[in-house]
């Protein structure tokens, strides 16, 4: 069964909207259990403070010739070890404001500093919203 993830980004240390400008797909360091098939909603911290992007894993497991031609990918951690990567495909772009974080919070966004599944209630949210939208 497929689960919906809220996954952080600080455009301070990777301009995550001009990529998918550019690009329709993305690679990413999984930190948590999100497999193939899953559903990610990519939070942006300030300035935008929002939900700006919906994708879906497409890869639970990057092989490392992915990895070599995502320049932005960081292959191993300080002790040497090779970190993880997904990768994405891009859904949907939302408005500026349509998921900010007020309208988050008051549906039970908590924290949004690390990869974490969305509850119920803020689940039930997005989803009305992605209804409303036709997505």
């Amino acid at each position: 069964m497929s689960e919906n993830w809220i996954v952080p980004c600080s455009v301070k240390f990777f301009d995550v909207v001009k990529h998918f400008e550019e690009n329709d797909t993305i690679v990413w360091r999984k930190v948590s259990a999100l497999k193939k098939g899953d559903t990610a909603y990519i939070y942006i911290g300030a300035p935008y403070s929002e939900i700006k992007y919906k994708c879906h894993i497409v890869d639970d497991d990057v092989d490392e010739k992915t990895l070599q031609s995502n320049e932005y990918a960081i292959r191993k951690t300080e002790s040497g070890k090779r970190q993880k990567y997904i990768k994405m495909k891009l859904d949907h772009v939302y408005d500026d404001g349509e998921l900010s974080l007020d309208k988050l919070r008051a549906n039970s966004l908590g924290q949004t500093q690390i990869q974490a599944r969305t509850d119920r209630r803020l689940q039930a949210f997005i989803s009305n919203v992605d209804r409303g939208l036709g997505i």
